[in-house]
């Protein structure tokens, strides 16, 4: 149950960034698969926890915690994008969601107590800023709240449906 408040909070916040992000882009199912797809493999630099247990030589927020693997990561679902559809604007839309699911989760772990060095190899510097732990649940659910709140609030601003709320 632990595992998964972090990935509620990775989710999160992945739906808050995205959507803040997509907000000046005209409105499209593309981009809503760009916000979902990206959301859904935030927790994806946790992979090194698993690869831990089954014993490989790795450490926690190392390799998959870098803007190194958010450009493989990226690399690599655009590649899928494209066989998929054959076209740059989907090697594009994989490119950003593989990216950004990356980007992202390192974003929300910034605010924990472990440092970390995400622009390896480029800067060696470990960054943290030590607002909370990575287990605090009130964190994990409330950036699950605001980032689900995010997401709905972009499609009905984005539908044209908000301004008919108010």
């Amino acid at each position: 149950m632990g595992d998964l408040l972090y990935k509620e909070g990775h989710v999160g916040l992945t739906f808050l960034i995205m959507s803040i992000i997509m907000l000046p882009f005209p409105y499209s199912t593309n981009n809503l698969i760009m916000i979902v797809l990206a959301s859904a493999f935030s927790a994806l630099p946790d992979i090194d926890l698993e690869w831990q247990r089954k014993g490989y030589p790795v450490h926690h927020r190392g390799i998959t915690h870098s803007i190194l693997f958010a450009i493989i990561i990226g690399v690599i679902f655009g590649y899928v994008f494209w066989l998929a559809n054959k076209t740059f604007l989907w090697a594009g839309m994989g490119f950003v969601s593989g990216f950004m699911a990356v980007v992202s989760h390192m974003v929300g772990d910034t605010f924990t107590y472990m440092k970390f060095k995400p622009f390896y190899p480029f800067n060696m510097k470990e960054i943290s800023y030590g607002f909370c732990r990575a287990n605090n649940k009130a964190a994990n659910e409330g950036l699950m709240t605001v980032g689900t709140i995010a997401f709905i609030l972009y499609i009905l601003f984005k539908e044209g449906i908000l301004f008919n709320l108010i």
